[in-house]
């Protein structure tokens, strides 16, 4: 970062950062929260799953078109000096990506009824899909500049208005968009990145149109691997509605959907929290500060374990606000679902950890035993138990890919940053919240005083506390 000594972030620093990315989030995907109930009212049950499919669809080829060359500027930083060669870096990326999504596009066209089999969509989503795949990238890239750069307010006020615009559209095409309303939602939500990708990728040729010799080996290198683990992350959290989608209904989609939508309450506090911690790590890393990484890891995971179960506490309320009565049945996958936020969070920290030391290859290796191993979970076990076993399969699927990532990286000194002892308690209370949370939603007046109870211990923590945290509160705001 320009104009700091070793790159090095104060933890004040990271405090704001995270501070800002997690409200600048919240405020941005309150909209999308505040919407669900409309999109579940205005669209039948079928096309809000299949609203899902498409956005499941579309995350994974974003993944393979992106190559998350994205992902590769926070090790990229420390490679390519900023500035002129930074930002040659990124264009040359971004030439990349167009050339892949390029590719793909070429193969979709030349066997247009074998994809639109698979999908299960119209021609004319999976188009739209494309216009988007060529833009996002840059948007991606974008803001990924913005965090190691800490430029977070400008990052918070350009999700901000990009949420809060494409969101209103897309609920506008929605309710006039009668004989289609499933293309009134892709439109409104999709387009306006294309004009914003369009936009800032013409910005970054502005910048620099100058092509790095072994940019793209550079990118690649780091990118592939990180495309395999991303991309295999997205199948364990998406290919449960793949699956039902293609044995089972589009109204059991449409429940796992709804839960899925509660969860990305905690999945977005969790890469708030990631995209303003992984530059921080990365610079303590550089200078060696184990033990203050490990410190503030711990006080990270276990605030999010804690905050996993506030939300689930509510679960049942949640989902009656977000869908009604029709959508009753999301209730009993809600807690293997939400345990989605705490695995990404703590297997995060290993991609990290082996992003740093140019180790991606683990994460795609592991990443793609487990996807593979959590399709055909999915499908055996949808066969057998029905839609609900799909939420079951991802749980121990994740837990398998944790402790994969955890043995292979004892090399890279990860003890450093979290024990055994931390990490089997954080797995093992978490995994404990989906009996209790089954068993408290059929008690209401139990999960109530549950409720009432963590209520009073915070303000009677807040009262005793209150001179420290007034202290905080000023050095946060004091911090540059």
């Amino acid at each position: 970062m320009t104009g700091r000594n070793s790159n090095i972030i104060s933890k004040k620093l990271l405090v704001k950062t995270s501070f800002w990315y997690i409200i600048s989030n919240f405020l941005t995907r309150a909209m999308s929260f505040i919407t669900i109930p409309i999109f579940t009212r205005l669209m039948t049950k079928g096309e809000y799953g299949d609203f899902s499919v498409f956005a499941s669809w579309q995350s994974i080829f974003l993944i393979i078109c992106g190559v998350e060359i994205y992902a590769t500027l926070n090790r990229a930083r420390f490679d390519y000096e900023e500035g002129e060669c930074l930002n040659s870096y990124i264009t040359s990326c971004l030439l990349l990506s167009t050339l892949i999504t390029t590719v793909m596009l070429g193969v979709y066209l030349l066997f247009p009824h074998f994809f639109d089999q698979l999908f299960l969509l119209d021609r004319k989503y999976i188009l739209i899909m494309f216009a988007y795949l060529y833009a996002q990238p840059a948007f991606q890239m974008f803001q990924a500049k913005q965090r190691i750069e800490y430029r977070y307010k400008f990052s918070a006020a350009l999700s901000f208005i990009m949420i809060i615009g494409s969101t209103l559209i897309a609920v506008g095409l929605v309710y006039f968009l009668d004989e289609d309303k499933l293309l009134g939602r892709i439109l409104g939500q999709y387009v306006p990145y294309v004009f914003v990708g369009l936009i800032l990728y013409v910005y970054f040729l502005r910048k620099s149109i100058t092509y790095i010799k072994g940019s793209w080996k550079y990118a690649l290198a780091l990118g592939i691997p990180l495309v395999f683990s991303f991309l295999g992350s997205q199948i364990l959290l998406t290919a449960d509605r793949v699956v039902v989608k293609q044995i089972g209904t589009s109204e059991e989609v449409a429940w796992l959907v709804l839960a899925a939508s509660c969860t990305h309450i905690v999945l977005i506090f969790v890469q708030s929290l990631n995209n303003a911690w992984a530059p921080w790590l990365f610079d303590k890393l550089k200078i060696e500060a184990y033990s203050e990484v490990r410190k503030t890891f711990r006080v990270y995971m276990w605030f999010i374990v804690f905050c996993t179960f506030c939300v689930l506490l509510i679960g049942p309320e949640i989902v009656k606000v977000l869908g009604g009565k029709g959508y009753q049945q999301s209730v009993y996958v809600l807690p293997a679902n939400m345990l989605s936020g705490i695995f990404t969070a703590l297997s995060s920290q290993f991609v990290n950890l082996e992003t740093y030391h140019k180790k991606t290859h683990y994460a795609a290796f592991f990443t793609l035993i487990v996807a593979v191993m959590n399709v055909v979970g999915d499908v055996i076990g949808v066969l057998i138990f029905g839609y609900q076993a799909a939420c079951y399969v991802t749980v121990v699927c994740q837990l398998i890919l944790i402790f994969m990532h955890y043995v292979a990286t004892q090399r890279l000194e990860v003890q450093m940053i979290v024990s055994v002892k931390d990490m089997t308690a954080i797995l093992g209370i978490s995994v404990a919240f989906i009996p209790a949370s089954l068993i408290l939603y059929r008690n209401t007046v139990i999960r109530i005083g549950f409720i009432m109870a963590i209520f009073v211990v915070g303000c009677t923590i807040i009262v005793i506390k209150r001179q420290e945290l007034t202290k905080l509160i000023r050095k946060f705001r004091s911090s540059k």
